[in-house]
């Protein structure tokens, strides 16, 4: 280790011919989100890489990859690295009362960290937080309208005001590292997170927007997913309370 969330399927949605526009929505609701932390310049970090792999194969964990920029200096700059990703693992540290960051990191709910690799652990963590009741609970319900998406989220899903975020990633994507510490090696990532996005405040009086799905599209990536989260007063990401994957956009 360097230092430095049983599916529901809640709406499936068909065929709909609107506006001479047909449309096939799938969506699915996880029962946790498990963020990432990584790095292709980590050395540590291509098992636990593999592990988010094998939750991204499964409907009940929403697995994203979030890829660093710390570790570029060592020679190999991550192609999927951004500063903002950095700074949402920060922004955690926070939240979660770490006085350091680290890859791989998999923030699990938003609730708490574990080592990425420890798959088994993260389990565990998981099935704590569902017999806890603090699982994913919140409903966002997603149709198809014309040529977008309707978004709701009803009235007294949430107790308080929480933020509403849509995330684009590319569902795998191959790449040979030819410096750094992975040098040499052909590594596989999954769910690599390209954008993320505010779409709005959820208040407990509930939510509804339209989306144009070519705002989605239009990044190139094939996976979505919205999240509900809590923030703190500083706007740090705090406990993920629902979570959909989108699928056939």
């Amino acid at each position: 280790m360097a230092r430095v969330g049983k599916t529901l399927l809640v709406s499936a949605i068909g065929l709909f011919a609107l506006a001479n526009t047909t449309h096939a929505l799938t969506v699915t609701e996880p029962k946790a989100v498990v963020e990432l932390f990584t790095s292709q310049g980590c050395h540590s970090c291509p098992p636990a890489d593999k592990v988010l792999g094998d939750f991204s194969k499964s409907e009940e964990i929403l697995g994203l990859g979030w890829h660093v920029d710390y570790w570029d200096y060592l020679g190999w700059k991550d192609s999927f690295a951004s500063r903002d990703n950095t700074n949402r693992q920060y922004a955690y540290s926070v939240t979660l009362n770490e006085r350091q960051v680290y890859t791989p990191q998999a923030v699990i709910n938003g609730r708490t960290h574990a080592v990425g690799s420890y798959k088994d652990r993260i389990l565990d963590v998981i099935s704590g937080f569902n017999s806890q009741g603090k699982g994913l609970s919140s409903q966002i319900s997603v149709t198809s309208k014309g040529e977008g998406l309707n978004i709701v989220v009803p009235a007294g899903a949430v107790e308080e005001n929480v933020t509403l975020f849509m995330v684009s990633y590319s569902p795998e994507e191959r790449v040979k590292i030819n410096h750094g510490e992975n040098a040499g090696k052909f590594l596989t990532y999954h769910n690599v997170v390209h954008n993320s996005q505010v779409l709005g405040l959820v208040k407990p009086t509930g939510f509804n927007m339209d989306f144009p799905i070519g705002e989605i599209t239009k990044y190139g990536q094939d996976g979505c997913a919205l999240i509900l989260q809590r923030m703190d007063s500083n706007g740090n990401p705090g406990p993920i309370l629902g979570a959909v994957i989108l699928s056939d956009l």
